[in-house]
């Protein structure tokens, strides 16, 4: 195990102490054991709970982030916010990404994703409702993230940004993807910018065929030509084959999850910090 990776787990188990397991298998690293929170969110109830949890933190970490199981059969089956394989669908990977990089160890990840999650699913077996709002998954999710985040007006204007974004990066100095008709840098300037550092290629990609895959659904091609310049930059960039290639997925593929709101948590043992997830 790497001496980086050793003291994020000596950490993250200082504060969290009955994640007691750990083994190291070939390709990734697991700590398990039960995860007890106290947490709140604005203006609604404290929730103390404890769960059993596996924590998988890939050999790649933190280039990839790692995912989570809850072990004790605590979370009903058929609860939307878990994947098949039992993975705990925690948000939109890009915005796990935002959130992580806020508190980039396994301890921020822990209090900032997996504790706010659990106090959701508390939150939702109590009174039926999230206490931050929710996503689709699969592209649409996808998709609504990007209209919701950066309040745009259709999902056409959300291809437009993950599109410009896939083939320029961020350029302050173009005409803003939104379809304003300011340069980025007076409109969407900030968000984009917090995109760009949140994505790689790759993951630009794999978010990029998701949304043109839930533009399709919706509009068909006859949709998506009434918009010329973006045919026109969809049929490039697919034949420049720039998303052609996937990450290699974490179980479960892609989904959608929670609002982000602000929650407040801490652990249920001594020392334990409040974590905030914005």
């Amino acid at each position: 195990m790497k001496e980086e990776l050793s003291a994020e787990i000596a950490e993250l188990r200082r504060i969290h102490s009955g994640l007691t397991g750990i083994e190291e298998r070939t390709r990734e690293t697991v700590v398990s054991g039960e995860l007890p929170f106290e947490a709140s969110h604005e203006g609604l109830v404290t929730i103390t709970e404890s769960f059993d949890i596996e924590l998988i933190i890939p050999e790649a970490y933190p280039a990839e982030l790692p995912w989570v199981r809850e072990t004790g059969n605590r979370i009903d089956c058929n609860y939307r916010h878990v994947f098949q394989c039992g993975r705990l669908c925690l948000a939109v990977p890009v915005e796990e990404r935002r959130i992580f990089t806020r508190q980039p160890s396994l301890l921020g990840f822990v209090n900032r994703l997996v504790v706010p999650y659990l106090y959701g699913y508390c939150y939702w077996k109590e009174f039926g409702e999230h206490p931050f709002g929710e996503q689709s998954h699969g592209a649409e999710g996808i998709t609504d993230y990007y209209v919701e985040r950066l309040e745009l007006n259709n999902d056409l204007a959300a291809l437009a940004v993950i599109a410009s974004l896939l083939e320029y990066g961020y350029r302050g100095h173009h005409r803003c993807p939104c379809g304003s008709g300011k340069i980025v840098r007076m409109c969407h300037g900030a968000a984009l910018r917090e995109l760009h550092e949140h994505h790689t290629p790759e993951t630009l990609g794999v978010d990029f065929r998701a949304v043109l895959e839930h533009v399709l659904s919706k509009d068909g091609v006859e949709g998506l030509s009434r918009a010329p310049a973006l045919n026109g930059q969809v049929r490039r960039l697919l034949e420049a084959k720039q998303v052609g290639g996937r990450p290699r997925r974490r179980p479960g593929g892609i989904g959608g999850g929670f609002g982000h709101r602000s929650v407040r948590a801490s652990a249920a043992s001594e020392g334990a910090p409040l974590a905030r997830l914005v």
